[in-house]
């Protein structure tokens, strides 16, 4: 008797022999196929059946590969999606990897066995690895909240007059975010159709135009999804989702992506990681990046060419299986005058940037907005010379006994 295929691979591409060469190809291989020849069928199939990786063709008729990604990574966030192209402009393709949150990107030509294969094979194991971090996590928790028991009364019950205030807050806010709605659908309709024009034939200076054009979009939106964000924090309906987080990757791809950052041009940066940092803990990974990686642009946007920003990360223990995450970073900036520190820190507060870039002044109200939310604080000190920002949190430390010696 067949047994039964415990992940499904959704393959689409407008070129029916690329379909079937895949079919055939892949045949014998220990997962479940389903093929679609267009953006629009992949989403009907979406729809109505379970898959774990989607494997797109880039330049598609109707809607592109970009296009479909971005509105799979909206839907359903956990299938892994990958990009299967004979397209190959590195604008394009860093386009793909940073707002379609692509896994791999595989060009043509291509081998089976070479590229297709081992790509499928790591896209499912990423998959199940991350199902079952999330399923440690939540083993690690019950336990947690079995030792201390329940929770008290007081912080489990919401007094009737923070309903009310929320409420008031949620009805004030509603046309702001149906605007930010509005404005983020034109902005994504935008850089989508430059990214169609990328991948045509286009002189230089209409190519720099088109990376600006896409550079802004890409700063814009993210504006706004910080701004959502805020919003969602202070009316309680974002609360921290708690994953296991291995700190030594978090902080090697928080590192790349801040030394890959236009900001960063023309600085130093470094990353010194504490002897004393456990290999996991759980806490918000999407909540800590976006607490640091909004810290690490306020120090980029003010320090000059030639300067140095550094980022220190250290714990420090108070309790068994529990400790703060203390990370400073520090800048070679003009500094920060002292009556202007309380004000820099409210939401839409902007002071003046050395590059001259409009910024949607949420970054350090933000950070301090989500320290408050994984029980920390945020302080900044070193205001006459440069500027240090210390973020402290509360974690778990994630510990596997049976690994232990």
């Amino acid at each position: 008797m067949a047994t039964e295929k415990k992940h499904t691979v959704l393959f689409v591409d407008d070129e029916q022999r690329v379909l079937k060469s895949l079919k055939r190809g892949l045949i014998a291989e220990p997962y479940r196929k389903i093929f679609a020849s267009g953006g629009r069928e992949a989403l009907e199939i979406l729809a109505a059946e379970p898959v774990e990786v989607i494997v797109s063709d880039m330049k598609m008729p109707e809607m592109n590969g970009l296009e479909l990604l971005q509105e799979v990574a909206q839907r359903y966030p956990d299938i892994v999606r990958l990009v299967l192209s004979g397209y190959s402009h590195t604008n394009t393709v860093l386009a793909a990897v940073n707002e379609g949150r692509i896994f791999r990107y595989i060009t043509k030509p291509w081998s089976l066995d070479n590229d297709i294969k081992p790509a499928l094979n790591a896209a499912l194991e990423f998959y199940d690895k991350r199902a079952q971090d999330r399923l440690e996590a939540e083993r690690l928790l019950n336990d947690n909240l079995q030792l201390k028991g329940q929770l008290d009364d007081g912080r489990k019950t919401v007094s009737e007059t923070k309903k009310v205030a929320t409420e008031i807050y949620r009805r004030k806010t509603n046309a702001q975010k149906r605007s930010f709605e509005r404005m983020q659908g034109l902005l994504d309709y935008v850089s989508n159709q430059v990214i169609n024009l990328e991948m045509g034939e286009l002189d230089g200076e209409s190519r720099k135009l088109v990376g600006e054009i896409k550079a802004v979009c890409r700063r814009a939106i993210a504006g706004i999804d910080n701004v959502y964000l805020m919003n969602a924090l202070e009316v309680g309906e974002r609360q921290p989702q708690m994953t296991v987080v291995e700190l030594g990757r978090f902080f090697a791809e928080l590192e790349s992506t801040v030394k890959k950052s236009p900001e960063a041009e023309g600085l130093t940066v470094i990353f010194q990681l504490a002897e004393n940092l456990p290999e996991k803990v759980i806490s918000d990974t999407e909540l800590l990046h976006t607490m640091l990686w909004e810290v690490l642009a306020n120090a980029l946007q003010n320090s000059p060419s030639g300067g140095i920003v550094i980022c220190d990360a250290a714990a420090q223990s108070f309790g068994e299986g529990t400790m703060n995450l203390i990370v400073s970073v520090r800048d070679t900036g003009p500094g920060i005058e002292p009556d202007k520190l309380k004000e820099l820190q409210k939401p839409f507060s902007c002071g003046s940037s050395g590059n001259k870039r409009r910024a949607w002044g949420v970054g350090l109200a933000l950070a301090r907005l989500i320290t408050s939310r994984l029980d920390g604080f945020m302080k900044i000190g070193g205001v006459e010379q440069g500027c240090q920002v210390t973020l402290t949190v509360k974690v778990q430390v994630s510990s596997h006994p049976e690994n232990e010696s």
